[in-house]
């Protein structure tokens, strides 16, 4: 388990949270302001990609993102620790965040080891600080892929067909799929009550490289920013689409699809040991 520079990045990139591509003098001006050097896994990290949402997560807490190094938000140089000493009792200072929302960061922490920073949650909301890890390749050790109960729908060649399959079984319609929330189109279909609503969503694997949104103030500057489509799982077969349902209805979903003599198999069994 744990995460690489050629596992971590989600697939598609949110396009407005990277940052231009690295180069030896961001690195060092990043390094002179935060006042210490960044570990050689961080740096190879952002070699990859600079910046931008990770496909893995830590056990029970609330990370999906690393922080790049750049002029856009969220940037790894981008903090100020000045508005929320005075709401905790630890320090602040030399605490480096790459990931948070203001209410708790995930941090690199200098202030024990100015060589080998060790990464710290620092929890603002509850005065409450944690070590997660001794530097931060324990710390991707310690990532684990984030699937949640999804499944996979091996090689299907016409969605459509799929979606009017599990329609008659399961007594449903598909919403028109929309590409808002993620970049990709999300089939999605209702069911239970309207006091008791269950759903069912279809997406696929191959999907844009990256995503903008339509309404965003860099739309243009970044819409063709990473042409071409890339793979969200690239350990399940080509061609094939991702299934989710909510817990009341999975197994009924999961067994419409058999009924259907769609060849359906949990995502976890793909991506286990990565």
């Amino acid at each position: 388990m744990g995460a690489t520079a050629d596992t971590i990045w989600r697939v598609p990139a949110y396009l407005p949270y990277l940052q231009p591509p690295l180069t030896d003098k961001a690195v060092a001006l990043a390094e002179k302001e935060i006042g210490y050097k960044l570990p050689a896994a961080y740096v190879h990290l952002l070699e990859k990609q600079n910046g931008g949402y990770i496909r893995f997560s830590l056990p029970e807490m609330v990370h999906d993102s690393i922080s790049g190094i750049g002029p856009y938000f969220p940037s790894l140089t981008g903090f100020d620790w000045d508005e929320c000493q005075e709401y905790v009792s630890f320090p602040l200072q030399d605490l480096v965040p790459f990931d948070g929302d203001g209410h708790w960061h995930l941090c690199l922490d200098y202030r024990h080891n100015s060589q080998t920073p060790a990464i710290t949650h620092a929890d603002i909301e509850c005065d409450r600080e944690s070590r997660i890890a001794d530097s931060f390749a324990d710390y991707l050790a310690m990532l684990q892929i984030d699937i949640g109960d999804e499944y996979v729908l091996e090689v299907v060649s016409d969605i459509e067909s799929v979606k009017a399959e599990l329609s008659s079984s399961l007594r449903t319609v598909f919403d028109p799929p929309d590409t808002w929330a993620h970049g990709y189109p999300m089939h999605r279909a209702h069911l239970g009550t309207k006091g008791s609503p269950e759903w069912v969503w279809i997406s696929p694997n191959t999907v844009p490289r990256g995503f903008v949104r339509a309404d965003d103030p860099r739309f243009k500057e970044l819409k063709d920013l990473m042409p071409g489509n890339a793979q969200r799982f690239p350990e399940v077969p080509a061609g094939s689409y991702i299934l989710g349902a909510t817990d009341g209805v999975r197994s009924k979903v999961i067994d419409a699809c058999a009924g259907s003599r769609i060849i359906v198999r949990p995502l976890r069994e793909y991506v286990e040991g990565i």
